[in-house]
C-alpha cells in the first residue's frame, strides 16, 4: 500500500514533495497524512440523509449466547491460535462488529470510545448502495436497462468518440475500459473538489468488456445517470428510496466534493452511518429485496447483483458491485477500504458488519475466510 502512495508524491512532483517533508519529517508522514480516515468526514461538506419516521429495530437477546462464547476463530497475529471473537476483533483493528442472525443480534463490539450510536464512514462499502438505486431506477423505469449506453443520459459524454459504447452494466461491472490508477486517482476523487469537471477529464484505455479494472470513476458516473434520471441529488434519491424506506435509526451523511451548489456526493465512498443501519441494507438483500410486505427492490435485480455474470470479462467472483462468496455457501459482501463489510449469508440468515480504522486490519481474503469460520459456527 505504501509502495502506491510513494508512486503517488513521485508523481505529483518532488518540489511539492519536499514541502511536504519539510512540514511533516518523513515520507510516512506525507503518505500518513493522505490516506483516508475514519475521522475525514469532519474535514468535508455533507449532505444529510434524514431518517425514517417509523424505525425498524433488530431483537436483541439478554445474556450471550452459548453459541458466541464458543465460537475459535484464527487468529493472523504471531504465534497464532484459536481465538474467543472478543480476543479477535481486538487483535485485528476492529472498531466495530456486529452479528445477526433472523434479525436478532447474536454479537455487538464497538472499540471505545465509539459506541453503537457512532457513525462510521462506508468507505467504498457505498458502491453497491450505488447499484441498488440503478436497479430501483430500472424498476421504476427511468432505466430502460443496463443495456443503456452512457450517453444515453449524460449527453456531455456524446461528442467524444467511444464514449458511446460504454453501457451502464459496463460501470455496474468495472468493463468500461474507462483509464483509472488506484494509487492516484482514489486519492484525487477522495480529496478533490471539482468532481463533475474532473470526470470530464477521463481517457478511455480499452474498448469496454475488454478488461476487469475496479475503479472508482465507474461509480462515480454512476451517481451522475442517478442525478440525471431522477432530477435530484444522490443524497435525496437515496434518502426517498432506500434510508426512509428501511427504518434506519439515525440520520446519515454523505460527504461532497465541495460548499459549492453544484457540490456532488463523493458516490465511491464517504457515507457515515450508524452500524446497525448499514446492516439494514444487507437485510434488504437478505429478504430478496422485500421489507416488512414493501418490495422495496425487484427480486430479478437482487438476483442478478448476488449471482456470477460470466458475460463478457466480467470477474465472476464480483458483480454489480458485491463480492460472491464460494458458490456452495451462497453469501455476498460489500468491501470497503480498512476491511469495511456488511456480509451476507442467505441460507442462514445471518448478517455480519464489520468497520475498521487501520490499513493494518484491511486483508479482504482473510476476513471472508473468519466470517465462513463464523458462519460454520452459528
Amino acid at each position: 500500500m505504501k509502495l502506491l502512495f510513494r508512486t503517488f508524491f513521485i508523481r505529483i512532483g518532488l518540489s511539492y514533495l519536499s514541502i511536504l517533508l519539510v512540514s511533516c519529517g518523513s515520507l510516512d508522514a506525507v503518505i500518513n497524512g493522505f490516506l483516508p480516515k475514519q475521522s475525514d468526514a469532519k474535514k468535508f461538506v455533507s449532505r444529510e440523509i434524514k431518517k425514517s419516521d417509523s424505525v425498524f429495530h433488530f431483537y436483541k437477546t439478554k445474556n450471550v449466547s452459548p453459541e458466541i462464547e464458543k465460537i475459535g476463530l484464527t487468529s493472523r497475529i504471531l504465534n497464532a491460535h484459536n481465538a474467543s471473537i472478543d480476543e479477535f476483533v481486538k487483535d485485528h483493528n476492529t472498531e466495530a462488529f456486529l452479528i445477526i442472525r433472523n434479525d436478532t443480534i447474536l454479537y455487538e463490539y464497538y472499540e471505545s470510545p465509539s459506541d453503537s450510536l457512532s457513525k462510521f464512514s462506508s468507505f467504498s462499502m457505498v458502491k453497491p448502495m450505488i447499484s441498488t438505486l440503478i436497479g430501483i431506477a430500472i424498476d421504476e423505469n427511468k432505466i430502460s436497462s443496463v443495456e443503456d449506453p452512457l450517453t444515453t443520459y449524460l449527453k456531455e459524454y456524446k461528442s467524444i468518440p467511444g464514449w458511446d459504447k460504454i453501457k451502464i452494466k459496463h460501470l455496474l461491472h468495472h468493463t468500461s475500459g474507462i483509464k483509472f490508477n488506484s494509487s492516484i486517482d482514489n486519492l484525487r476523487y477522495y480529496w478533490g473538489r471539482s468532481i463533475r469537471k474532473n470526470l470530464l477529464k477521463v481517457k478511455l484505455d480499452t474498448t469496454p468488456d475488454a478488461i476487469f479494472n475496479y475503479s472508482s470513476i465507474n461509480t462515480l458516473l454512476l451517481g451522475r445517470i442517478l442525478e440525471e434520471v431522477s432530477q435530484t441529488s444522490i443524497s435525496q434519491y437515496f434518502e426517498e428510496k432506500l434510508w426512509k424506506q428501511l427504518g434506519m435509526e439515525s440520520s446519515a451523511y454523505w460527504s461532497l466534493d465541495s460548499g459549492r451548489e453544484n457540490a456532488i456526493e463523493k458516490a465511491f465512498c464517504c457515507l457515515q452511518a450508524r452500524t446497525v443501519d448499514f446492516a439494514k441494507f444487507g437485510r434488504l438483500y437478505l429478504n430478496e429485496g422485500l421489507w416488512n410486505g414493501k418490495q422495496i427492490l425487484s427480486k430479478s435485480w437482487i438476483k442478478y447483483s448476488t449471482s456470477p455474470d460470466y458475460s463478457g470479462n466480467n470477474r465472476h467472483y464480483y458483480n454489480n458491485n458485491w463480492g460472491l462468496g464460494p458458490k456452495e455457501y451462497g453469501s455476498f459482501f460489500a468491501v470497503g477500504f480498512y476491511g469495511q463489510y456488511i456480509y451476507v449469508h442467505p441460507e442462514k440468515k445471518i448478517l455480519i458488519v464489520r468497520i475498521g480504522d487501520k490499513v493494518t486490519g484491511y486483508h479482504p481474503n482473510y476476513w471472508n475466510s473468519i466470517f465462513i469460520q463464523l458462519v460454520d459456527q452459528l
